[in-house]
């Protein structure tokens, strides 16, 4: 029987994804078998291209292959052809070789943490009174009541209530958000739209009234900047509003839209089915109308043209941009994006918003080539949120875990892996603590797997991101329950406790962005890991199953740090390792 294991360095060397031209090392070896492998094959292919077959060298009990390939999406197996005429072929592995060049993605989005902000609902200064608008919309009074939910009486979801959140106020929170240790702010759209989620953008190039002014924005990026962070925009690209400059549905706006008129300048903008009510439009929502992002004249305002949209907006001080829905936008938009991009700033993050494995991942039929060079740093990590939760709120099953991080290890270009935009919770999903109140048995229980959640969430390679109010323990279901306001006051005190003395010992870290990541062996509910730095090791174990789990480390009188207890805690069935430790003992009491 053949035996390979494509993360075991003696198997295959380097592991996982390879740079363009490395060299792989592949070795299989077989189990005790009375037939013998008279010949080993490697069968790999580049998605689209011939198959390639590779004839094994035998050295001793293994069978040996030296391969280089360019880059591209790869898939192979083995095949043995043994002396009694019998055969075998493995499964089928993938292999990720990508373009090598000196853009890497931005050393700073490894070490630090993100903070995502939700423009309406974070913070809300009286010295920028809420200003007229041309769209129906209503305020609230009071900042902190339930947002409006459902259809309204003729059916239509028009997300038009607003408790006036703006960029003064999230400037006036920057004092509380470097005590956090923020490092990179992600801002929900900000620019002029009629919803209050914004993503119906109505004008690129000017900032919502509601939230402020351009000058407003520069100038958030500015102190942010003061104190170390960075400002990260969304960039909604794949539609516009109906109610925009571009397409001017309802005649808002000055000019003629796409809507109005076949002479518009923005009519090639759009794909109309019958003009002008009947057009392509992101997941059937009308309000929603869909861009064609390879339109020239569409390529040229938002990325080509020397006062472009994402050139504007990083000369105004943005530090990077979050791609919504990359997965519908095209390569060409991508390729091009990305060179503006690095031009008008080197350093600056392209992230896009994918929900699966970004490295094979398809849309519409097509192989997406997001992390193959030179289109996306980074991605929102969706995987780990989601075996997180299965792990630590549902079957306990720490093997399904290890294997959930391993794939994306395995898969992703290490400098890719290292600055995953690690989430619990964003926008689009339910707040952590409710997915945890609703897999657990009561508010407390919901508390102590959401301890054990953060663990893994701090320390895993990547940059943490806090949804706005987790830190304080917020609640809320879906949309727009889970879009609250902030309401510091009403705080959990224990689970703020908790991040605070999670981050500051996360901070106190030297290089944790560079510390390699080595994982444990798990059993049963039991997972853990170590990261690894020329100077401190770190060292995470949860337990998430029944019963007790021991563990010894390396001798020493001293831990240098260590929560545990239900008041000063990380977790009631955890701890938490750093560099010399004697023994701990795990239990899920």
């Amino acid at each position: 029987m053949i035996l390979y294991n494509s993360g075991d360095l003696n198997h295959k060397n380097p592991y996982g994804a390879v740079k363009d031209g490395a060299a792989v090392n592949f070795n299989v070896v077989f189990s005790c078998d009375e037939r013998r492998a008279e010949c080993v094959s490697l069968f790999i292919a580049r998605e689209g291209g011939p198959e390639e077959v590779l004839a094994g060298v035998e050295e001793e009990s293994r069978f040996s292959f030296f391969w280089r390939g360019k880059t591209g999406l790869y898939f192979y197996y083995f095949y043995a052809l043994y002396d009694d005429g019998t055969e075998e072929k493995t499964k089928i592995y993938q292999l990720t070789v990508y373009e090598a060049f000196d853009e890497e993605s931005p050393g700073w989005l490894s070490s630090g943490l993100m903070y995502q902000i939700f423009p309406d609902r974070f913070a809300r200064s009286e010295k920028h009174p809420v200003p007229f608008q041309r769209k129906r919309h209503r305020i609230h009074e009071k900042w902190g009541e339930l947002p409006c939910s459902g259809p309204d009486e003729n059916g239509g979801m028009w997300n038009n209530d607003f408790f006036g959140g703006n960029l003064s106020g999230i400037i006036e929170k920057l004092d509380y958000l470097y005590d956090l240790g923020v490092t990179v702010l992600y801002l929900n759209p900000v620019f002029e739209a009629f919803s209050n989620h914004r993503y119906d953008t109505g004008d690129y190039h000017k900032i919502d009234p509601m939230l402020g002014t351009n000058e407003d924005f520069s100038r958030l990026c500015d102190e942010a900047g003061k104190m170390g962070m960075k400002v990260v925009f969304d960039g909604v690209f794949n539609h516009t509003g109906s109610n925009s400059v571009y397409f001017n549905k309802y005649g808002n706006y000055p000019g003629k839209g796409a809507h109005q008129s076949m002479e518009s300048p923005y009519y090639s903008w759009y794909n109309f089915i019958e003009y002008p009510d009947e057009y392509e439009s992101w997941w059937g929502i009308d309000t929603l109308p869909q861009v064609n992002e390879e339109d020239d004249s569409y390529l040229d305002f938002i990325i080509r043209n020397e006062d472009s949209v994402i050139r504007r907006w990083l000369r105004a001080g943005a530090g990077g941009v979050r791609l919504d829905v990359v997965d519908e936008l095209p390569d060409k938009f991508l390729d091009e994006l990305r060179i503006a991009i690095k031009e008008e700033k080197k350093d600056a993050m392209i992230i896009g918003e994918v929900w699966e494995d970004a490295s094979n991942k398809e849309s519409y039929g097509k192989r997406r080539r997001y992390l193959l060079g030179k289109q996306l740093d980074s991605v929102m990590n969706y995987p780990l949120k989601d075996a997180i939760i299965k792990y630590i709120g549902y079957d306990n099953d720490a093997v399904s875990f290890a294997g959930s991080i391993e794939s994306l290890r395995e898969n992703y270009p290490a400098h890719v892996f290292n600055s995953l935009m690690n989430i619990l919770g964003t926008h689009d999903t339910k707040r952590i603590l409710t997915v945890f109140s609703e897999a657990g048995k009561t508010y407390e229980d919901a508390r102590q797997k959401l301890f054990s959640a953060l663990l893994i969430w701090a320390f895993m390679p990547g940059i943490p991101c806090i949804y706005y109010g987790d830190e304080i323990g917020m609640s809320g279901g879906a949309d727009p329950m889970n879009r609250q306001c902030f309401c510091p006051e009403k705080k959990n005190d224990e689970i703020t406790l908790y991040y605070k003395k999670l981050l500051n010992f996360r901070k106190k870290i030297k290089d944790i962005g560079k510390m390699e990541y080595i994982p444990g062996v798990p059993e049963g509910g039991y997972f853990s890991f170590e990261r690894r730095g020329a100077h401190d090791s770190v060292h995470v174990a949860i337990n998430a199953g029944d019963g007790f789990k021991t563990l010894d480390f390396k001798s020493g009188q001293v831990m240098d740090f260590i929560i545990s207890g239900r008041v000063d805690h990380l977790s009631g069935n955890t701890f938490l390792m750093h560099e010399k430790s004697g023994i701990a003992v795990l239990t899920n009491k």
